[in-house]
């Protein structure tokens, strides 16, 4: 695992994103997860290719960066960035996905009348490529591109979303860390008089902040659902601040859009099935 990552403390571990600097005709090549992704610099060039391979098993943790004399056209998805000239600064750095995520626990729970509980949701994360000073984006990637679905209460009302599943666990030592996912606490209040069947969390990725803790596992902000009355109706908050589970908590990146209190604070139909 490489280690030529300036911008995390050196407490930190070591981790597949931040800046890196590639000499002429240099290749370098990660590895994360199912992601293998080739970066080849050249004068007044930049190639990229990426290619995915299956699935990673939940408790599976993969990854490494270095150089390589594979080149870039040999994977599955080829693009070459032309510039007048190129400094060799790349800077890989992790995103939350840009839509809400779905997740659909492996077995849905219930919650009773006056209940409440945190549940931890993964959600798979992507990666954005930037090079020279100042930084100019290149690609955004998916480490692991879950498949599309749509979530609301008809095909009039409702949002494009990734779908997921998840193990929704309740025990913080449960959790591996997996670096190319990102955890997100959610606290469930049931309020009403009668039990919560919860058969599926709908996620709001793109309104969330991302930390990296002192293991190396990334997360996002708390947020919470409370259920105030019968029915399928709940209000959604969203936390300001890195979640108590992530110590040492260093921020990596702000939300991809900015929540109003119409999103923050508003009752959300088919959160729950």
């Amino acid at each position: 695992m490489a280690t030529d990552n300036p911008t995390i403390d050196n407490h930190m571990p070591p981790s597949w994103w931040g800046d890196f600097k590639l000499d002429n005709e240099q290749s370098r090549l990660w590895q994360i997860g199912p992601l293998t992704l080739i970066v080849r610099c050249l004068s007044g060039e930049w190639q990229i290719a990426h290619e995915r391979k299956g699935n990673v098993v939940d408790n599976e943790s993969v990854w490494e960066t270095r150089d390589t004399d594979q080149l870039p056209e040999a994977l599955d998805k080829y693009s070459r960035y032309i510039f007048q000239k190129t400094t060799g600064l790349l800077n890989i750095a992790p995103l939350l996905p840009d839509r809400p995520i779905v997740s659909r626990p492996h077995t849905p729970f219930y919650l009773s009348a006056g209940e409440e509980v945190t549940v931890y949701v993964s959600s798979p994360l992507w990666l954005q490529l930037m090079v020279g000073s100042p930084a100019r984006e290149l690609e955004s990637i998916a480490i692991q591109r879950p498949s599309d679905t749509w979530f609301g209460p008809s095909t009039l009302e409702g949002e494009l979303c990734y779908a997921t599943t998840t193990h929704c666990r309740i025990n913080l030592e449960d959790i591996p860390i997996r670096q190319h996912r990102a955890i997100t606490p959610v606290f469930i209040c049931n309020q009403a008089d009668t039990t919560l069947a919860v058969e599926r969390l709908n996620v709001p990725a793109p309104f969330l902040s991302l930390y990296t803790s002192s293991s190396g596992q990334l997360w996002s902000p708390k947020v919470t659902l409370i259920r105030e009355k019968d029915g399928d109706m709940a209000k959604l908050k969203i936390d300001n601040r890195p979640p108590a589970e992530a110590k040492h908590a260093v921020q990596l990146g702000n939300p991809r859009k900015i929540a109003d209190s119409s999103v923050l604070f508003r009752a959300i139909n088919a959160e729950f099935s």
